[in-house]
């Protein structure tokens, strides 16, 4: 989500100005005014039943509660634990969230203190590193605009947040490699230093190799920081249904679609607008209709939106492309690359029966079938 500027500049200024005051100390003064503020620049309303205080969670034979629960659609997404703005975010108070997760199968939590905010996948791992998607030090909250927005309301309704965080995990497991390996990068930057200037010079590179292998890991993670730029649009690449039997065996969706659908999938990377009964397929396949009339198109999953409320919620869908919206339907977002068009595709069989709403299937079937009846 695209955060306002604005409202994050003021937010900063908010907390500047209570950093000097004596609240500092008062957990529901630190709520009112940073936390709160901070929830509404991330959309979500706290007026609204979307918004619980105080949320009971229940360990065991005792109780706790999290602060603010966030939800869509009745179901809690977020759970937010917030402390005083002087209060200094312990490992226990982040064990204590993630755990609160776990119990409540809520998958995304976050820890603040007004001043810090943590945000963990209570899913991705046993320890609190493990767990940790993003630190934001809130006074920097417009240069990270990105990674608050990861738990806005339109990030969590898109599904947004899933693919960050693991965009997220593998930067981390990158920078963490490159610093384990920071000797072997020096002493490849030598060989190639001498290799190209000669030996007299290998006193010379083995201290400019060590500079550069310094440079490289710090420049990348400056460069991991900075936000993905969007995907140019790219042509749809021609596979053989054989190619993707490489592929991890799993369901498929498999939607049916006018012709004039296809402009929709391909400008979007993304299909909508369903209902589903498996949000967790990892691959979709798009029917098209005449004069095609055969599975044509395919891609895997990378996330499913919450079920949608309104139009409004279709933020990245332009208002020409909204007309076969209904509430309660949802957007399939395909992983960037992955959308192909088959050069063998799935035809109709003897019925003659075009698929006419949305079916599953399987992977192995998808790639052996003859005919659609066979699907």
């Amino acid at each position: 989500m695209r955060l306002s500027s604005d409202k994050l500049a003021k937010l900063v200024q908010s907390l500047d100005y209570f950093s000097h005051t004596d609240m500092i100390s008062n957990e529901a003064n630190t709520k009112k005014k940073i936390v709160e503020p901070l929830l509404e620049v991330l959309g979500w309303d706290l007026l609204s039943n979307e918004v619980r205080l105080e949320q009971v969670i229940r360990v065991g034979t005792t109780s706790g509660h999290a602060d603010y629960a966030l939800m869509l659609e009745g179901k809690t997404v977020v759970l937010v634990e917030a402390k005083a703005f002087d209060t200094d975010l312990s490992s226990e108070y982040s064990s204590q969230i993630i755990s609160y997760g776990r119990v409540e199968d809520v998958r995304w939590v976050v820890l603040t203190n007004g001043r810090v905010l943590r945000i963990f996948d209570a899913r991705a791992g046993k320890s609190e590193k493990e767990c940790l998607v993003t630190e934001v030090d809130l006074r920097d909250a417009q240069m990270r605009a990105n990674d608050l927005g990861l738990i806005s309301r339109e990030s969590v309704l898109s599904g947004e947040i899933e693919a960050a965080a693991k965009r997220l995990a593998a930067t981390k497991l990158a920078i963490m490699n490159l610093r384990q390996k920071k000797q072997e990068i020096s002493n490849e930057f030598k060989r190639t230093l001498v290799k190209a200037a000669g030996a007299e010079v290998e006193t010379r590179a083995e201290s400019i190799a060590k500079r550069l292998a310094d440079e490289a890991v710090e420049f990348f993670e400056k460069e991991s920081q900075a936000p993905p730029e969007p995907d140019s649009p790219k042509e749809v690449q021609l596979v053989t249904r054989k190619d993707l039997a490489v592929k991890p065996a799993g369901d498929v969706v498999l939607c049916p679609s006018r012709i004039e659908g296809v402009e929709f999938l391909k400008k979007y990377n993304a299909w909508g607008f369903v209902k589903l009964r498996k949000p967790d397929v990892p691959y979709f396949a798009l029917y098209v209709g005449k004069p095609e009339s055969s599975v044509l198109y395919f891609g895997e999953i990378e996330s499913i939106t919450q079920p949608l409320k309104s139009k409004d919620d279709l933020v990245k869908i332009r208002e020409e492309d909204k007309g076969t919206f209904a509430p309660g339907k949802r957007v399939i977002h395909l992983k960037s690359g992955t959308l192909v068009k088959f050069k063998d595709p799935i035809r109709l069989g003897a019925k003659k029966t075009a698929p006419r709403s949305l079916m599953y299937t399987t992977l192995e079937r998808l790639v052996q079938a003859k005919n659609i009846d066979e699907l």
